[in-house]
C-alpha cells in the first residue's frame, strides 16, 4: 500500500492549528468582501453547505467500503460471467438512473406545489427519516442493507445539492452571486475536508451505526439552518431576472408537467451546453473512480480499505479547500466563467496522461485528487453560477432534470461503457481508459467556452434590464 495519503492525514492533523490559521485568514478575507447586507444569509448558506457535504463525506467511504468489502467476500456474476467488486459497483450505479427518474418527477411536482422554503424543508426531512431507518438496518451486514445504503448515498448527495442550489440560485442576482458563491462554496469544500479527515484519523472508532447517527445529527442541523435562512429570505424580494414573486411555480401534476424540465433544457442551447458539461463530467467521474477503485483493489489489503479511501478523499478535499479559498473567486472575477469551467477538464487531462505513463497506486489515487480537487471547488461554483441569470422555471424544473435524471443518465452511460471495456482489462491495463478521457476533455473544454460566453451575454442583458426596468 502507498502510504503517501495516510501519512498526509497524520501530518495535517499534527499541523491542524497552523493550517487552520492560514485557511481562516483566507476565509475572513472572503467574508469581508461581501456586503454587510448579505453576510448573515451567506453564513447560513455556508453552514448548511458545510453540514451537507460533511455528511456526504462521512457516508461515502462507509457505503463504498461496505459495498466492495461485501462483494469481495461474496462472488457475483453477470451475464454468466464472474465479476469482481469494482464491476459490481458499476452495475449498482445503473440502478441510480431509475431512482433518479422518479426523484426528478417528485422534486418537480414539489417545486410546483410548495414555496421554496417548504420545498427544501420537505426534502431534508425525508433524508432525516431515511437515516433513522439505516441506523437500525446497518446493525447486520447483508446484501439488502449494503445495496440500499449504497443507493441511498448517491440519492442523498444529488437531492440535497439540488435543493440547496435551487434555493441559493433563487436568492441572489448575478453580481451578488459572484461575490458570495466563493464563500458559500468554501462551506462545501471545508465540509468535505473535515468529514473525510475525521473519518480517516479516527477510523478505528467509527462503526456504521456511529457514522449514521452522526450524519443524522448533522442533517438535523441543516433543517434548523434552513428555518433561520427562510426568515431572512422572506423579508427580501426574489432577485430573479424573470420573476418578482416568491410563490411556487405554476401548479400542475402528472407525467407531462414532471417532464417540463426536459423540454426547457432541449429548447435552450445554453441549457443543452450546461447539460453536456454535466454528462461529460459524469463520464469522467465514473472512469476515474473505476481506475482508482481498481488500483486500490489490486494494491491494498481488505482491512485497510476504509482508512485508505478516507485518506485519499481527505487529501483531495484539502486540495479543493485551497483552490476554493485562494483561487476560485479570483479566477471567476479576473478571467470569467468560461475559464473557470475549463480548469477541471485541463487538470483531468494532465492527470490522465500521468496515469497512462505511470499506472501505479499513487498515480491511480491522484486521479481522484485531480477530479475532486477541482470538481467540488471551482467547477461546482462556476457551474452553479450558470443558473443564476435564468428563469425560476429553469432554476427549479430544468435543474431538476439536469442535476437529478440527466446526471444519473450520464453515469449510467459511463458505467455501461466502462463495464464492457473493463471486461477486456485488468490490473494495470485500466490505464488505457485514460485515452477515452483525453477525448472527453477536449469536448468538455469546448462546451465550457460556449456556456461561459453565453452566461456573459445573459449577465449583460440582466444588467441592462436592471437599469431600464420599463424597457
Amino acid at each position: 500500500m502507498d502510504y503517501f495519503f495516510v501519512n498526509f492525514v497524520s501530518w495535517a492533523w499534527e499541523w491542524r492549528y497552523l493550517l487552520g490559521l492560514i485557511l481562516g485568514a483566507g476565509f475572513v478575507f472572503q467574508l469581508f468582501s461581501i456586503s454587510r447586507r448579505d453576510r448573515l444569509f451567506s453564513m447560513y448558506m455556508f453552514s448548511s453547505f458545510f453540514l451537507i457535504i460533511t455528511t456526504y463525506w462521512i457516508l461515502k467511504p462507509l457505503k463504498k467500503s461496505l459495498f466492495i468489502g461485501y462483494h469481495k467476500l461474496h462472488a457475483s456474476s453477470f451475464l454468466g460471467q464472474t465479476i469482481d467488486a469494482a464491476q459490481v459497483e458499476l452495475l449498482a450505479k445503473e440502478l441510480n438512473i431509475v431512482i433518479a427518474f422518479f426523484a426528478m418527477i417528485v422534486y418537480t411536482l414539489l417545486a410546483r406545489r410548495f414555496k421554496r422554503e417548504r420545498y427544501t424543508l420537505l426534502v431534508t426531512t425525508f433524508f432525516v427519516a431515511c437515516l433513522v431507518l439505516f441506523y437500525f438496518l446497518l446493525d447486520s451486514t447483508s446484501a439488502l442493507s449494503v445495496w440500499a445504503f449504497y443507493l441511498f448515498g448517491d440519492l442523498f448527495i444529488t437531492s440535497m445539492l439540488l435543493m440547496f442550489f435551487s434555493f441559493l440560485n433563487d436568492s441572489f442576482d448575478s453580481k451578488t452571486s459572484k461575490l458570495t458563491y466563493g464563500l458559500i462554496g468554501t462551506g462545501g469544500v471545508l465540509g468535505g475536508f473535515f468529514g473525510s479527515s475525521v473519518i480517516a484519523h479516527q477510523s478505528a472508532l467509527v462503526d456504521p451505526s456511529y457514522s449514521v447517527l452522526l450524519s443524522l445529527a448533522l442533517v438535523a442541523g441543516v433543517v434548523l439552518i434552513e428555518h433561520l435562512a427562510a426568515h431572512i429570505i422572506e423579508r427580501r424580494p426574489v432577485l430573479d431576472f424573470h420573476s418578482t414573486s416568491d410563490s411556487p411555480l405554476p401548479e400542475g401534476g402528472g407525467y407531462a408537467h414532471a417532464m417540463e424540465g426536459m423540454r426547457l433544457t432541449m429548447r435552450s442551447p445554453y441549457l443543452r451546453w450546461l447539460a453536456g458539461i454535466v454528462m461529460l463530467y459524469e463520464i469522467t467521474s465514473i472512469v476515474i473512480d473505476y481506475q482508482f477503485t481498481s488500483s486500490v483493489l489490486h494494491s491494498v489489503a481488505t482491512e485497510n480499505y476504509k482508512t485508505y479511501f478516507a485518506s485519499v478523499y481527505a487529501f483531495s478535499n484539502f486540495v479543493a479547500l485551497i483552490v476554493q479559498i485562494f483561487l476560485t473567486g479570483w479566477v471567476i472575477r479576473r478571467w470569467g466563467i468560461a475559464v473557470a469551467l475549463c480548469v477541471l477538464p485541463v487538470s483531468v487531462l494532465l492527470g490522465s496522461v500521468g496515469y497512462l505513463l505511470f499506472p501505479v497506486l499513487l498515480f491511480g489515487s491522484l486521479l481522484n485528487t485531480f477530479d475532486y480537487g477541482f470538481a467540488y471547488s471551482i467547477q461546482q461554483t462556476a457551474k452553479e453560477l450558470l443558473y443564476v441569470p435564468v428563469s425560476r422555471k429553469e432554476k427549479y424544473e430544468a435543474k431538476a432534470f439536469i442535476d437529478i435524471f440527466w446526471l444519473r443518465l450520464g453515469k449510467g452511460v459511463a458505467v455501461l461503457l466502462v463495464y464492457f471495456i473493463s471486461l477486456g482489462f485488468s490490473g494495470e491495463s485500466v490505464r488505457w481508459l485514460s485515452l477515452l478521457l483525453v477525448l472527453v476533455m477536449l469536448g468538455w473544454i469546448a462546451l465550457g467556452i460556449l456556456a461561459g460566453r453565453y452566461h456573459k451575454r445573459l449577465e449583460d442583458e440582466q444588467y441592462k434590464v436592471s437599469l431600464n426596468p420599463e424597457s
